[in-house]
């Protein structure tokens, strides 16, 4: 009786760990290949070379500078008070309950790659809703969600739904550059 059920064990966790393979990245999609969605190659997408992609010179793009954008100061936007942002309260945008959200677990995910400075894939932006986007390593675990603000940026959260100060901004092309609390941007960006 232990022998079979240690079969089935070992078959589940196989199977599991096959569904689990990483998402394949599209060639159009990955910044080595194409250049022109690659911010360090592409001048236009880049927000040390485009001021007005660059929170520091653009004040309507700034959480820090724009209370409207701010989610400490408009509760609209801020998921401890406005619980259908939150994915702990709202279960149909928690992966851990809406499996098709998972990018390791579902091949028709929508959302962005996330790249390092080096233009490495370091995980995927899922989107939840119109609202809300989960960010996974690429390993596949579930990291924190952004939340979208009237001026197209995206605050940063953690799975305590506290605003982690950091925040993307819209590229001006196909993406988001990701930008840490003093405005700075991190040389991350999603694709």
């Amino acid at each position: 009786m232990i022998k079979p059920l240690l079969t089935v064990l070992l078959l589940s966790l196989v199977t599991i760990s096959v569904a689990q393979d990483a998402p394949e990245l599209p060639s159009q999609r990955n910044p080595i290949l194409n250049l022109a969605i690659s911010p360090y190659a592409n001048p236009r997408i880049n927000p040390i070379k485009n001021i007005r992609i660059n929170p520091k010179h653009n004040w309507n793009i700034n959480p820090s500078m724009n209370d409207g954008i701010n989610p400490e100061k408009n509760k609209l936007i801020n998921p401890k008070y406005n619980k259908d942002f939150s994915p702990l309260s709202n279960h149909s945008i928690n992966p851990m309950y809406t499996f098709s959200l998972h990018p390791l677990s579902n091949n028709n995910w929508r959302g962005y790659y996330m790249f390092d400075k080096d233009s490495r894939l370091t995980g995927y932006l899922v989107i939840a809703n119109q609202f809300v986007v989960l960010d996974f390593d690429d390993k596949g675990v579930w990291k924190g969600y952004l939340v979208k603000t009237s001026s197209n940026t995206y605050n940063y959260f953690n799975l305590q739904d506290e605003w982690t100060r950091s925040f993307f901004c819209e590229d001006s092309m196909v993406g988001f550059n990701l930008f840490d609390a003093t405005g700075e941007w991190t040389g991350n960006y999603a694709k």
